[in-house]
């Protein structure tokens, strides 16, 4: 469905055709049909904030030239923009960005941030569980390793959506202190927590930005590249033990993480000052 683009619009600078090449779109998708791949790529630009609100996209025939597809996928993609009402076309005006994905919804920030977060806002779906695993090479950033590890592929849910994918090892002699099955009903760090209580010892974590392949598409049920918020996060105990490994990939459009330190943190934990600042 089409939408009248503001007056304001008409003064946006030509578009140039994208600097990617057709291999973005590969010939097997998946599963996903070309169109909704090619939608992905540029609701990502989207929503990235490279294209802003009013922006002319690159014409039909530009994309169709820069991916080497028809012009009726390219038509077809700028549909399903203009149907979640990202963009509206208009004919001798071109393309213009019109709108924005919505951002998370407020119960967003308690299901992400708050570690007692209740089953009542939090579903928690478990995929795959392996015991007596060992941790992959490379997965632990700090610490000494453990023997044994449950190995727990996880999908965290808000009103039925998903927004996070968990792939998260747990020491075996920590698991076996959870209480039975609370792992479908509480989130990990609770029951770490309750757990191992005053011997636990540094919390590392390490976050990127990337678009989301496939595979992560189709559980988060996100487009194709869409930008996915990666942690990668190291729970070490207080002699330097690795209790949890994993990797957290969370849609970027349903993301918040809050951080809250106090002021003069790094004087008790100096390893934890900006280089720079240190003495």
């Amino acid at each position: 469905m089409n939408r009248a683009a503001p007056a304001s619009l008409s003064a946006s600078p030509p578009a140039s055709p994208l600097a990617l090449p057709p291999a973005q779109l590969p010939e097997d998708g998946g599963g996903v049909a070309r169109y909704r791949q090619l939608a992905s790529v540029l609701r990502h630009r989207i929503v990235c904030g490279e294209w802003p609100l009013g922006h002319r996209l690159p014409t039909v025939e530009q994309l169709a030239q820069s991916y080497g597809i028809a012009r009726v996928t390219v038509r077809q993609a700028f549909a399903v923009l203009a149907e979640e009402g990202l963009v509206s076309s208009q004919r001798g005006r071109g393309t213009h960005v019109t709108g924005q994905p919505p951002g998370p919804s407020a119960g967003m920030r308690s299901v992400i941030n708050d570690e007692l977060v209740g089953s009542s806002e939090l579903e928690i779906r478990i995929l795959e569980k392996h015991r007596d695993v060992r941790l992959p090479d490379g997965l632990p950033t700090r610490g000494a390793a453990l023997d044994k590890y449950v190995l727990l592929r996880k999908l965290h849910l808000h009103d039925g959506e998903p927004f996070c994918l968990i792939e998260l090892y747990v020491a075996s002699a920590v698991f076996n202190r959870f209480p039975r099955g609370a792992e479908k009903q509480r989130k990990i760090a609770r029951l770490l927590r309750e757990a191992v209580g005053e011997r636990l010892g540094m919390l590392h974590q390490s976050m990127t930005v990337e678009p989301a392949d496939y595979a992560l598409a189709r559980e988060l049920a996100c487009g194709f590249a869409a930008p996915v918020a990666k942690i990668v996060r190291t729970t070490l105990d207080v002699d330097g033990n690795v209790l949890t490994a994993g990797c957290f990939w969370y849609r970027g459009d349903r993301f918040i993480l809050d951080v809250e330190f106090p002021a003069r943190l790094t004087e008790r934990y100096p390893a934890l000052a900006v280089p720079d600042s240190r003495g």
